[in-house]
């Protein structure tokens, strides 16, 4: 509500500069957030990935060769 007081207002330049830095401020904080949230979801896949490769190769479902391969392409995955 204060921001919409702030806005109405319009000829005071202090004010101008509070909401241009309020909006900036929380941009940021969304943009953070999204990116964590992205990251999170990379670091997830990966360890499920890698959890799921060495069930198989304890299961004895693939070979030591298989297990290696694999290990390497999802660890160099980004």
């Amino acid at each position: 509500m204060n921001i919409l007081i702030i806005l109405q207002q319009g000829n005071n330049e202090g004010s101008d500069l509070v909401v241009t830095m309020a909006l900036i401020i929380g941009l940021l904080i969304v943009w953070m957030l999204l990116r964590r949230m992205g990251k999170r979801g990379k670091r997830t896949f990966r360890s499920t990935s890698l959890r799921n490769l060495r069930q198989r190769y304890l299961r004895g479902e693939i070979s030591d060769e298989e297990y290696e391969r694999q290990k390497k392409d999802l660890t160099e995955q980004n």
